[in-house]
């Protein structure tokens, strides 16, 4: 084992709020059999032009197989719908506008299924991954609409144009459909069996996205959450989405064929309370069996209102993937100087560890090849490689996902290209995924 010196500043990484060192191994040890992913973002065309042509399309995604298996990866986590659309054909869902750039317009094959085939082919399995309340990923305010305006915009078979009470809007001025909704609870669940059936797919995977990482505007939330009975706001909203995962969770299980269920939530679920000051240890982020984190940290426990742990605690998913997006050395920078500790990728990693070995839970860590920058602590290319190889004191962490698929292809970055490279190093030979 060795410590690692840090990039920015004297001495070696440590954990939070302590001068214990971090220690990684001498060698990465490659393994025959975990999983090695990336995830696949269409919402906004991240990830995949607008088609002129199903040929044109076609050959994309084959490029991107090709990718994928290059870098000796063995799934990728396609984002099938983004935005209350699909890339795939729906009886439910209209044709995503990231394809064609006019929602509900056929683009001449079925694009996951092609996918899901070609991918096969060379042993990538796919995981569908779904976001269950977005309707609009521009504000409406930049669009210069108002809601029902942006609703008429969309295909006419849009749960959302169909329904447009219960579509709610943030005070960014973007729209999501009502999570308290027992209507747009059983939506989500036809869809996912509408995927888990008629699609060889791994999985139904959900990212961080449950209430808006902003305030929503809803003038009858106060009607609904007094005729709940329950006496929080914030308890209130956590249930309505524990009931969509519970759904969604009881849907998979009655199905005649395996499809697993993984959540992909923001890093820290909660905050160790002792590193709250007296006047906060009531704050809702604020946890005795929490992360050790600067307690300014966001919370997806509180903010996002996603209990993950209960779902682990009850057995509703199967895997997580926690989107630990930060370095190893994670501080606050002010003019090129390092400040306070923030959250740490070793603390976070560790956590997930203890969590997931308690509720026997598959782990995957989520990381983030997108953040490799030309300057600052993620232009050193060896960040990611470390972060892997701590991933390796943990045997309960069986596999990485990297978000983006386009950093696996950009080429104007050399701590992106070199962090590519020395990842090759790593994985030099195909695994069986878990």
């Amino acid at each position: 084992m060795r410590t690692i010196k840090r990039f920015i500043g004297p001495g070696n990484i440590t954990y939070y709020g302590s001068k214990k060192e971090i220690l990684v191994p001498l060698e990465y040890q490659e393994k025959n059999k975990e999983l090695r992913g990336v995830w696949f973002s269409t919402v906004a065309n991240i990830d995949i032009p607008v088609t002129k042509s199903a040929e044109e399309c076609k050959a994309y995604l084959l490029g991107v197989i090709k990718t994928v298996k290059e870098h000796n990866m063995n799934a990728v986590v396609f984002q099938a719908r983004p935005t209350n659309d699909a890339f795939y054909k729906s009886e439910l869902n209209p044709w995503s506008s990231f394809i064609t750039g006019t929602q509900g317009q056929e683009p001449g094959f079925d694009l996951l299924a092609f996918f899901i085939e070609e991918a096969k082919k060379e042993n990538i399995s796919v995981h569908a991954w779904l976001n269950p309340y977005r309707i609009s990923h521009r504000k409406l305010s930049d669009l210069k609409m108002d809601k029902l305006t942006f609703l008429n915009t969309l295909a006419t078979n849009n749960f959302a144009r169909l329904n447009p009470d219960l579509v709610i809007e943030t005070t960014e001025t973007k729209l999501i459909l009502d999570p308290a909704s027992p209507k747009v609870i059983e939506f989500m669940a036809e869809t996912v069996k509408e995927l888990a059936m008629n699609y060889d797919i791994k999985s139904i995977h959900i990212d961080d996205y449950f209430y808006p990482y902003e305030p929503i505007n809803d003038p009858e939330e106060t009607v609904k959450h007094q005729a709940s009975g329950i006496e929080k706001l914030s308890d209130f909203r956590r249930e309505n989405v524990n009931k969509l995962i519970k759904k969604i969770h009881e849907t998979l299980k009655a199905l005649p064929k395996k499809v697993e269920f993984g959540i992909s939530p923001f890093a820290v679920y909660r905050i160790n309370s002792k590193l709250f000051e007296e006047t906060r240890q009531n704050d809702e982020a604020a946890w005795e069996h929490g992360l050790d984190c600067h307690p300014s940290s966001f919370s997806c426990y509180k903010s996002l209102y996603a209990d993950i742990y209960l779902w682990m605690k009850k057995g509703w998913i199967d895997y997580i993937v926690p989107q630990d997006y930060f370095a190893m050395d994670n501080r606050s920078m002010k003019d090129g100087i390092p400040g306070h500790e923030t959250a740490k990728y070793c603390d976070i990693a560790k956590w997930w560890s203890n969590l997931a070995k308690e509720t026997k839970t598959k782990l995957y860590m989520g990381q983030g090849l997108y953040l490799c920058k030309e300057e600052g602590i993620w232009s050193n290319p060896l960040e990611i490689n470390n972060q892997m190889l701590y991933n390796q004191n943990y045997d309960n962490i069986v596999g990485t996902v990297f978000f983006t698929y386009k950093n696996l292809k950009e080429d104007n970055n050399r701590a992106l290209i070199e962090t590519r490279n020395n990842l090759k190093k790593f994985w030099t030979k195909p695994a069986k995924e878990i």
